[in-house]
């Protein structure tokens, strides 16, 4: 490929999206193509200072979605070095879309009257702003999953403590996500692929997702 086709990973808490995302990364690396990935948040300064001072109770929602919206631009410098090592593709698990997506549905829960348009003005104006902080993802993944699966893999994941085990398993939370996702999702569709990941079909989702992204990837290439 001509340069890193860069995808950014979301989705809900208990999609199965780490998973998923490494097991398409495993098979592309089988097709002969070079894959980095990178997860926020990190254990760069910001990242770590987001994770432990982000998920203690009682942090207010503002603060702690500035605190990991500020991680992700922080290690945009990180990200620009494994360019630097031409991969085919290159993944992100959960960037800044992430940071305003969760912000907002964690606003919600706490009365804040956020809404659609709100969202995608505070998108639009952060992209703004970090024109020349963040990368410029070419593709969007957002996996979700049956409700009842999601529930499942959650009550076998082990505990992290603090806020971030409850707002995973808070059912509101979860639904204020995925609607924020759907609503990027219909704004961007030529820049997104919504992924169901349900229980039990892990290969033929990463099959397809590997295709999908071969396709895309190689697509871009011919512009």
């Amino acid at each position: 490929m001509a340069r890193p086709y860069i995808v950014v990973w979301e989705g809900v808490d208990g999609a199965g999206k780490t998973t998923l995302m490494k097991r398409v990364k495993e098979i592309l690396e089988e097709r002969g193509f070079k894959v980095l990935t990178y997860k926020t948040p990190s254990n760069s300064p910001t990242g770590e200072f987001a994770i432990r001072y982000g998920n203690e109770p009682g942090i207010d929602h503002l603060t702690r979605m500035l605190l990991f919206l500020a991680n992700t631009s922080d290690d945009s410098k990180r990200m620009r070095v494994d360019l630097a090592r031409s991969p085919d593709f290159y993944f992100i698990d959960r960037y800044y879309l992430c940071s305003i997506v969760y912000g907002l549905a964690f606003s919600r829960l706490n009365g804040v009257e956020a809404s659609e348009g709100d969202f995608t003005k505070l998108l639009d104006m952060i992209e703004k702003l970090g024109d020349k902080v963040f990368l410029k993802p070419d593709l969007y993944v957002i996996v979700d999953a049956p409700e009842e699966n999601r529930i499942r893999r959650l009550t076998k994941k082990p505990s992290q403590g603090g806020l971030e085990d409850e707002l995973e398993r808070d059912l509101s939370m979860q639904r204020h996500v995925r609607e924020l996702y759907r609503v990027f999702a219909e704004a961007k569709p030529d820049q997104v692929l919504w992924i169901m990941n349900p229980e039990g079909r892990l290969e033929e989702t990463a099959h397809a997702v590997a295709e999908k992204l071969i396709s895309k990837g190689s697509l871009r290439t011919l512009e």
